[in-house]
């Protein structure tokens, strides 16, 4: 077993504790039979969630394939899955009595979900600089019209998210979000080989 296959192990585990987490909270609305009080708004961040945990363990393959099992080497993918962990665990109450105010609820801790999930984000960024010095220096054209506006498109989003208030711009922002981050991994990489054949890069990687 090689230092990627050891540490995916550990990482894994801790971000399926996250989907654990929000499975565990649509569960507590499933009992309560409060799954028709479920707002849009908290229904979206749910799922913003659980995309960007999926999203970030698919990344893992690519951004931390050269990671050391050192405390150097660890701090950034460690804490990427607690922050992620983290929001998780906040996005559905945990007290029955919240089922019945859910949209205060969302108001009341969005700021802090939604700040795990851009902290994260940032942390995200750190993971994958390798990466992007690889691409600014092999695949310029790549990191120019495609990983540098995508990132930046995707943290302001989240930047935005914070401040919205109206429960219309929210479901917006969050849809939004949510458009952001599929796409890409939904075409398995079909933006970077557009980019890489009209520029002629003998490879998007």
């Amino acid at each position: 077993m090689d230092n990627f296959d050891y540490f995916i192990v550990f990482y894994t585990l801790i971000l399926g504790l996250a989907v654990t987490e929000l499975l565990g909270g649509f569960a507590r609305l499933v009992r309560a039979r409060a799954v028709g009080k479920l707002e849009p708004q908290t229904a979206l961040l749910a799922l913003l969630t659980l995309i960007l945990v999926l999203a970030t363990w698919i990344d893992a393959r690519i951004s931390l394939l050269s990671v050391t099992v050192d405390f150097a080497g660890l701090w950034a993918p460690i804490l990427l899955a607690i922050l992620y962990y983290l929001a998780a665990a906040v996005v559905f109450p945990h007290d029955d009595a919240d089922h019945e105010r859910l949209a205060d609820y969302y108001s009341a801790r969005k700021r802090f979900v939604v700040g795990m999930l851009l902290a994260a984000g940032i942390v995200e960024h750190v993971t994958y600089l390798p990466v992007f010095e690889g691409q600014w220096a092999r695949h310029p054209a790549i990191f120019w019209l495609y990983l540098l506006p995508y990132n930046v498109a995707i943290d302001g989003s989240m930047i935005a998210l914070l401040f919205v208030r109206s429960r219309r711009a929210n479901v917006v922002m969050l849809s939004v979000l949510i458009l952001l981050i599929t796409i890409p991994y939904w075409d398995a990489g079909l933006i970077r080989e557009v980019i890489a054949r009209h520029f002629h890069y003998s490879s998007a990687g």
